[in-house]
């Protein structure tokens, strides 16, 4: 049976195994850019703000997973702080980028102080369930008092992006090859 449910920490193996499996192929079948791309998109929100976050389940299998931040400041402290230092120590290219990673989060943070990452296994998207797991996390954001929530997407990955603008995601800005989408609550 298929259902969402609370992300809990014990999710986290999981969790970054669906963000390495769903990203590039490097991440997919080299080690380390594994290790650095689920450090990078999905260890932080499992392990600091779990509360903040969803899982979709297949029969007792994570096959997906929303995390989220719901605070760019404390998100900006934390990770630059601690995750990108740990990610540096893998790659220091890599922990350089993840120095600049809440850049854009600051920016618009005022407007959508939430932001989410969200992948699901190729075999459960393209069903509904991504939708659904933007819905639980968008009223467990309004019930926070939450005004905004805001994510980043490749331009080149036009899929998602039809994605979140079918789900309520307006572009905030496009730039670098990039596209920062915000919904307001």
């Amino acid at each position: 049976m298929i259902k969402i449910r609370e992300a809990r920490k014990e999710d986290l193996e999981r969790v970054e195994y669906i963000c390495k499996m769903t990203a590039d192929e490097k991440s997919k079948n080299e080690e380390l850019a594994g290790k650095v791309t689920a450090k990078l998109y999905s260890t932080y929100y499992i392990k600091e703000e779990a509360e903040n976050c969803f899982v979709l389940e297949d029969d007792s299998l994570v096959v997906g997973y929303i995390v989220c931040a719901e605070n760019y400041k404390c998100f900006k402290k934390l990770f630059k702080t601690k995750y990108a230092q740990e990610i540096k120590a893998l790659d220091k290219g890599a922990g350089a980028f993840a120095g600049l990673l809440p850049i854009p989060y600051m920016f618009f943070g005022r407007k959508y102080p939430a932001h989410l990452h969200i992948n699901l296994l190729p075999e459960y998207q393209s069903k509904g369930y991504g939708a659904k797991m933007i819905e639980a996390l968008v009223e467990m954001l309004k019930n926070k008092g939450i005004k905004g929530v805001m994510l980043m997407a490749s331009k080149e990955n036009t899929g998602a992006v039809r994605f979140y603008k079918r789900n309520g995601f307006n572009v905030i800005i496009s730039a670098f090859g990039g596209v920062v989408m915000g919904k307001k609550l």
